[in-house]
């Protein structure tokens, strides 16, 4: 596990990968319009800037071609962006039928852990490396949310129904857990940790 204070935390999951990408690539997009958009204005104040008191602007007619290239580019790369992070979103969103199941449930200020064969743990979640795992969440208090940073995993725990969200843990580790929702005083201190384990480690455990 990373110490310190890394620029992003390690990947530890499947899809960390993928979020990644698309987090990068909109930083990426960003700084190039950025640069772009002040460049121009930069050049723009000083090739076009009022040299006389009697200097008048020149009327300024229209450009179709550049108002139709300056509508088409940003609308594709928009879509371009809307399909890719929906398709993270689908599968992130969409649980794989063998999953292993666990049960969590949210409560100030501590999260709640139940294995399917019976296990119950109190903010610490042991898991198997190399296979996904489906959490199945409620809550007896308030919103929380379950926050991985290192599987990039972030989901809403809301009173009165079930969510779920799954990850696929890529090696073994401990790697922080946390409420990313405000919940009350003693938000801060709602945090825990996950254990990846070796398989058989994992089933010696149980």
């Amino acid at each position: 596990m990373q110490t310190g204070i890394p620029l992003m935390p390690e990947q530890a999951s499947t899809m960390a990968g993928e979020v990644d990408a698309l987090y990068l690539f909109l930083v990426g997009l960003t700084v190039v319009f950025s640069v772009l958009i002040a460049g121009a204005i930069v050049v723009f104040v000083i090739k076009y800037r009022r040299r006389s008191p009697q200097d008048l602007p020149h009327p300024v007619e229209g450009a179709l071609p550049l108002e139709l290239t300056w509508t088409i580019i940003p609308f594709i790369i928009s879509m371009g962006i809307f399909v890719w992070g929906a398709s993270i979103y689908y599968k992130q969103y969409r649980s794989p039928a063998e999953a292993l199941e666990i049960y969590v449930v949210g409560k100030q200020w501590m999260w709640k852990f139940q294995h399917v064969a019976g296990q119950r743990e109190i903010n610490e979640l042991h898991v198997p490396a190399g296979r996904k795992v489906k959490l199945i969440m409620t809550t007896e208090d308030v919103i929380h949310s379950v926050y991985i940073p290192a599987f990039r995993v972030k989901f809403d725990v809301v009173p009165g129904k079930y969510t779920s969200t799954w990850f696929e843990a890529t090696k073994p580790g401990r790697y922080h857990l946390f409420c990313a929702e405000y919940c009350g005083t003693s938000h801060s201190g709602m945090i825990g940790w996950v254990e990846v384990m070796e398989a058989p480690d994992y089933q010696a455990w149980l």
